[in-house]
């Protein structure tokens, strides 16, 4: 690997090199292609363990799918890759499976679920960060549904909203999925269900907020096999008016966080 210096920075391919940067660091970085063939890689025995490694990296990007999916309505809140995060998460559980050898391994996420509980969408400033009181909550599996009990809530008591916007709502979902296992197949309708999403009316930011208990039924009903994993997510977006009866949701300014497993 080589770095540009100076007058000429570009990004892109000339004669068989790629110059490209990196977020880590400052400048542009140079490198020629190289390495083995992708026909060796998938047929040399001297390959075997990287095939092996490949496939279940495969694995893990697919559950980590399923998890994106599971919190599909306050993703769009996160402020670093959760995608990255979910994939090393479920390596994590993928190496506890002892039933099967090397790339085989399955991504059990019925049996690791405290991995994900608390799982913070937002880093900088997080769900608990912003409102500072436990939400209580429960998951019934028997009847395939959960509730939440949002607090009440006072501006610079218990909550502290960091952004000038006049507006805010809570946003609660409740989504199911399977595990995972080889040949780690794309997740379907069969591996997942959810509940419609929950949204609350829209809060003026300054004025006391008025709890409420929030209830959600899966709409495929009970899951009582025990290899479905029930994740229960809340976040907190904000809004502007931009009329008498249309509020704006502000894009990538909010915060949320998994609630719960089950």
């Amino acid at each position: 690997m080589a770095r540009l210096r100076g007058g000429i920075d570009f990004t892109g391919t000339i004669g068989g090199l790629s110059a490209y940067k990196r977020r880590d660091m400052d400048g542009t970085f140079v490198r020629s292609p190289g390495g083995a063939s992708k026909k060796k890689i998938k047929t040399a025995k001297s390959f075997e363990r990287t095939r092996e490694n490949n496939l279940e990296w495969k694995g893990c990007g697919r559950a980590a799918a399923r998890i994106r999916w599971a919190v599909l309505f306050v993703r769009h809140l996160a402020d670093h890759n959760i995608t990255s995060e979910f994939s090393k998460l479920c390596k994590v559980m993928q190496l506890q499976d002892p039933a099967n050898g090397r790339g085989q391994r399955s991504i059990l996420l019925s049996k690791h679920r405290e991995l994900l509980e608390g799982f913070r969408i937002t880093q900088k400033n997080p769900f608990d960060g912003v409102v500072r009181h436990p939400l209580k909550c429960e998951i019934i599996r028997e009847a395939g549904s959960a509730w939440v009990q949002l607090p009440n809530l006072m501006p610079e008591i218990n909550l502290f909203i960091p952004w000038q916007y006049p507006l805010f709502r809570f946003v609660i979902s409740l989504h199911a999925i399977t595990d995972l296992h080889y040949n780690y197949p794309q997740y379907t309708n069969k591996d997942t269900d959810a509940a419609p999403t929950a949204y609350t009316a829209w809060q003026p930011t300054g004025e006391n907020y008025t709890g409420e208990r929030i209830e959600l039924q899966l709409e495929g009903g009970q899951k009582l096999d025990d290899s479905w994993t029930f994740i229960l997510s809340v976040g907190l977006e904000m809004g502007t008016p931009i009329s008498n009866n249309v509020i704006n949701t502000v894009k990538y300014t909010g915060c949320a966080r998994i609630l719960a497993l089950g």
